[in-house]
């Protein structure tokens, strides 16, 4: 299998980093190209489609990335108030580690691109879908209805995007372990008693 290019995924390792700090439309080429070393020429060469190729990679990577993370901490087993607890503390842990300058890239590229990137929004709620599809799973089988686990499911991917941009703007991981509270009372009045 040929190995792929170094250039490449310093562009979009760059462009997750740049994305998370700004938004989609807080970073311009130029930009990208300095801060992951790449030559001009390499832009598109690696990513015909520009910006808009590179936006909707991001959120493939990320989606993808997050989706697994849902399904093996839904595979380890672990009972649902422990499965948010790990949710939230690990996105607190994340908000922290950026000094509080970045919120996800995901929430950060839905919330700053208009109506005319239909791919990049076509990525973002197939994401966004994704995540929901994990959290859904893990809380029926948890003992949830399937009409109660959509539910959780939405506001626990609501909950969890709001508190990475609420903490970014307030320099604090407390909208995260908030959040975490929230969705564990939620949970148990969605629980069947």
């Amino acid at each position: 299998m040929a190995k792929v290019s170094s250039t490449r995924e310093d562009m979009l390792a760059t462009a997750v980093d740049l994305f998370a700090e700004r938004g989609y439309d807080g970073i311009g080429i130029a930009e990208l190209l300095a801060k992951s070393g790449s030559p001009r020429g390499s832009l598109y060469f690696h990513f015909p489609g520009g910006k808009e190729q590179i936006g909707t990679e991001v959120v493939a990577r990320v989606g993808a990335e997050v989706a697994a993370r849902f399904r093996g901490l839904h595979d380890s087993g672990v009972d649902l108030e422990t499965f948010i607890d790990r949710v939230f503390k690990t996105t607190a842990k994340e908000s922290k580690e950026r000094n509080y300058t970045a919120s996800c890239p995901m929430a950060a590229i839905a919330t700053g691109f208009g109506n005319g990137n239909p791919k990049l929004a076509a990525a973002v709620r197939g994401a966004f879908a994704s995540w929901e599809a994990e959290i859904r799973t893990a809380a029926k089988a948890r003992g949830m209805t399937d009409a109660n686990a959509s539910v959780f499911a939405s506001a626990m991917l609501a909950a969890m995007e709001g508190a990475f941009v609420t903490s970014k703007a307030l320099e604090s991981s407390d909208p995260h372990k908030n959040a975490g509270r929230a969705i564990k009372a939620l949970a148990n009045a969605l629980l069947p008693n």
